[in-house]
């Protein structure tokens, strides 16, 4: 990644997708990412992430995601040729999850040539662990490094002994990237806002969130788990992103409406890439009968 900022590299990375779907009028071509809760628990305690005060939200090591799960969602992506990526991430440390590599392999199966990220903290990293998540199928790890730069070289040392290339560095100590994309507010569990911002957010427009036990819920920041709008094991993931429980909130989004809960104590700045999904499925939601 260079010294671009991430901000910059996700703008690349849905401009990259608007050219993959280019020319479809399938609203399915909005969903740029699936990002994946495969473990709700983490070994760290930062001051800006929820599981910081155990009262508030706890670790839950028993909330994991099952393998079965994981098959059923791939083969779902699969059947409706998903062309976004999928992220391993969500609300804990990825490489607690014992079958984690298991989760890489049914993916990659299911979408050969879909990028399949992973973001971790690193302290559960070593050179061989490195080697068989990729060998696994892992397309990209994402490094988030919070203790300083001493970390760097460290880390730089593991993956030249691992072989491997496809890494980014985020150093969370550093202020070179702002707009919430290092700390936000987990959708008001840390921090609320007072006032409800009167801005349009494109979450839910390119991203979906898929809980650890099937659950997606409306927005990859909603920590609380205020709005679920279904579960893969009982409905499509196509037709919860279709759903009308989703077109609500989008169309309320789209109006810079943020009065509902937990939207209207989140402090995230939506719209700094995606527009292309928030085009599409406002553009489909224009042309289709009420």
């Amino acid at each position: 990644m260079g010294g671009e900022t991430f901000l910059n590299y996700r703008i690349k990375q849905a401009a990259e997708h608007e050219r993959r779907v280019s020319g479809s009028d399938d609203p399915m071509a909005s969903l740029i990412s699936v990002e994946i809760n495969v473990m709700d628990a983490c070994n760290r305690v930062c001051g800006f992430c929820p599981h910081s005060d155990q009262e508030v939200y706890p670790n839950r090591y028993d909330w994991k995601m099952p393998t079965s799960t994981a098959e059923v969602l791939a083969g779902q992506l699969a059947a409706i040729r998903f062309k976004g990526r999928i992220s391993i991430s969500g609300y804990g440390e990825p490489l607690l999850a014992k079958d984690i590599y298991r989760h890489i392999e049914i993916f990659r199966a299911a979408l050969p040539d879909n990028a399949i990220e992973m973001n971790t903290n690193a302290d559960a990293l070593s050179p061989d662990r490195i080697g068989k998540l990729f060998e696994s199928g892992l397309s990209q790890m994402y490094v988030n490094l919070y203790d300083g730069e001493h970390q760097v070289a460290v880390i730089t040392q593991m993956f030249r002994e691992a072989g491997i290339d496809r890494y980014v560095i985020r150093q969370h100590w550093a202020p070179e990237e702002t707009f919430g994309l290092i700390l936000n507010n987990r959708s008001g569990i840390v921090n609320p806002v007072r006032q409800a911002m009167n801005k349009r957010c494109y979450y839910p427009f390119y991203k979906m969130f898929v809980d650890w036990n099937g659950n997606i819920l409306f927005c990859a920041n909603d920590w609380g788990r205020n709005i679920i709008v279904g579960n893969i094991l009982e409905t499509p993931v196509q037709n919860i992103w279709m759903s009308e429980q989703m077109k609500a909130v989008r169309l309320r989004l789209a109006r810079g409406d943020r009065s509902q809960k937990p939207c209207n104590v989140c402090d995230v700045d939506g719209t700094l890439h995606s527009q292309f999904s928030f085009d599409t499925l406002m553009a489909y939601y224009d042309r289709k009968p009420a």
